[in-house]
């Protein structure tokens, strides 16, 4: 081979190399798309046209693929389960929605790993379908299960017992992570949630509690005079005592 063909090559390949990082760059999901089967990619389409019915048979023709398969119990079903339920969310398909969000709920639990945030998610919809069913009850259990998990709640380790376990640059890291769950959005609306059930059970120390948490962690979220702050704010006074 020639110096010249080699060059020819080199470049070419350097060449190519350019063109599929600015295709990366620009449309990040071009190479996501070359492993997805025909019909996921029917799927995703479906979806962003809004073709609800056409994307849930797909759904249905995925599941049923993985149960043959032996693959029902897997992560990937378990976000298709959840994929279908929020389709039946926007079909009005109360039942079904939260039918789906059971079948997720279910596989997740026997998981080894999870997607921790994930696993809250899943909880507070739950929460909010049961809320809406006004199975309040139920619903504070889902919401509490969600905040356990988005705080990260292990055991019953005190602060101190765990930095001294772990060390000080790891106790430090494991409290900025603590700072991070608490101070975010998804917190505070599962906070402002249980506040809500407390207060519809006519609990209201408890509802005062969970609404001054909330109150606290939206001062630092999104500021002293942020709106979300004074809305946290008017809920905490309009709580009986």
């Amino acid at each position: 081979m020639t110096n010249r063909q080699s060059n020819i090559i080199f470049y070419s390949v350097i060449s190519l190399i350019i063109y599929a990082l600015i295709i990366n760059y620009a449309y990040p999901e071009f190479f996501e798309d070359f492993s997805k089967s025909k019909e996921e990619l029917s799927l995703k389409e479906a979806k962003q046209n809004g073709e609800h019915k056409k994307a849930l048979n797909i759904y249905q023709q995925l599941v049923a693929e993985r149960i043959s398969d032996g693959d029902e119990k897997t992560a990937e079903t378990a976000t298709m389960y959840e994929g279908m339920a929020d389709i039946y969310y926007k079909l009005g398909n109360d039942a079904e929605e939260k039918n789906h969000y059971l079948k997720s709920l279910n596989i997740k639990k026997k998981l080894k790993k999870n997607d921790m945030y994930g696993f809250a998610k899943t909880y507070f919809k739950l929460g909010l379908i049961t809320e809406e069913e006004k199975q309040y009850d139920q619903a504070q259990q889902y919401f509490e299960q969600s905040l356990s998990i988005r705080l990260g709640n292990k055991g019953n380790e005190t602060d101190q017992e765990k930095t001294e376990e772990q060390g000080m640059i790891e106790g430090m890291h494991e409290s900025r992570l603590s700072y991070i769950r608490l101070n975010n959005e998804e917190t505070i609306n599962t906070l402002k949630k249980l506040g809500a059930i407390h207060k519809i059970k006519k609990e209201y120390p408890i509802a005062k509690q969970y609404y001054a948490k909330a109150l606290a962690a939206s001062k630092l979220t999104y500021g002293e005079d942020a709106s979300e702050t004074s809305e946290i704010k008017d809920l905490l006074n309009r709580v009986e005592m």
